[in-house]
């Protein structure tokens, strides 16, 4: 595997976007480390000599805390062996658009060698989301449920927005992965470890804002008009099924053409936004921004 030098990493897109991870440890990177780098330390003990890489590599670069996968990353570090294992790793695990450097402080061109940590993080929140951020109510409106959260980006996205948050998944993993990142931002987030497709599992609220995004549990729709407030907005994005298209969870987790609209009726919710489009990463998706009626004749 060839790996980058500072020749080449000016043009990398990654690196104008600022989507660099350096794998060298923490203590490494404050004292130095490439421009608008991310600090995601491998722990020391690996090494690509037949230690358990596996293992250190799903800790130390877990989905959540990474760009989406059709995004450039350039993993950066000093010892080439364990960056071009890092690099394979998450090759096989679907991120195509992916390569490895070895950077040196005394090659660096002036400007590109920086002290300090930084605040900056690699993962976004869901672009739906994101992007009708101004759709939803503000922190001042009431409390904000993730159901379905998986690694929490979304919820920890809220909380640095303000929001006092619930997240709710049924792995233990990925509720740690949300504490995880809230910490690395701050802030605070409720973990809840629920089986949403139990009946009576979803937390009452009752919630000002309530997310379901890539989680589809058809009778949690349903019962949204009682689980949020009067006036609260429901963001929900999840895949929807198209027969051509590859990467797609089975038929039963995905939407079908037009479905969203019918779990918020208009004589309950106004509609604020709605799309049936594709996510950045190619696969079919449908979304809606909704908020409850306070009564059926408002």
């Amino acid at each position: 595997m060839k790996l980058l030098s500072w020749h080449d990493v000016g043009t990398h897109p990654a690196w104008r976007s600022g989507d660099v991870a350096d794998l060298r440890p923490a203590a490494v990177h404050r004292e130095g480390h490439p421009r608008g780098a991310v600090s995601l330390p491998v722990a020391a003990e690996a090494r690509p000599d037949g230690s358990d890489l596996a293992a250190v590599f799903a800790a130390a670069l877990p989905a959540a805390l990474l760009p989406p996968r059709h995004l450039p990353l350039l993993l950066v570090g000093d010892e080439p062996g364990l960056v071009a294992a890092a690099v394979r790793w998450l090759r096989d695990r679907g991120r195509g658009w992916i390569d490895g450097a070895v950077l040196q402080a005394q090659d660096a061109p002036a400007g590109d060698w920086v002290t300090g940590e930084g605040d900056r993080v690699l993962w976004r929140p869901n672009a739906f989301l994101a992007a009708h951020a101004d759709l939803l109510p503000g922190p001042d409106a009431g409390p904000a449920i993730d159901f379905g959260c998986g690694g929490g980006r979304e919820a920890v996205w809220l909380a640095g927005r303000g929001y006092e948050v619930t997240a709710v998944d049924h792995l233990p993993d990925a509720l740690a992965l949300c504490e995880r990142l809230a910490c690395g931002r701050g802030v605070a987030v409720r973990t809840l470890c629920r089986d949403l497709t139990a009946a009576g599992a979803a937390p009452a609220g009752p919630w000002a804002l309530a997310l379901a995004l890539r989680f589809l549990h058809r009778p949690l729709l349903a019962a949204l008009p009682e689980l949020l407030a009067p006036g609260g907005v429901a963001v929900v994005r999840t895949f929807r099924f198209a027969p051509d298209v590859a990467l797609l969870p089975k038929r039963r987790y995905c939407l079908e053409a037009g479905e969203l609209l019918e779990f918020f009726p208009a004589s309950r919710f106004d509609i604020l936004a709605h799309v049936e489009d594709r996510d950045p990463d190619g696969r079919p998706a449908a979304g809606v921004v909704a908020r409850l009626r306070v009564n059926r004749d408002s």
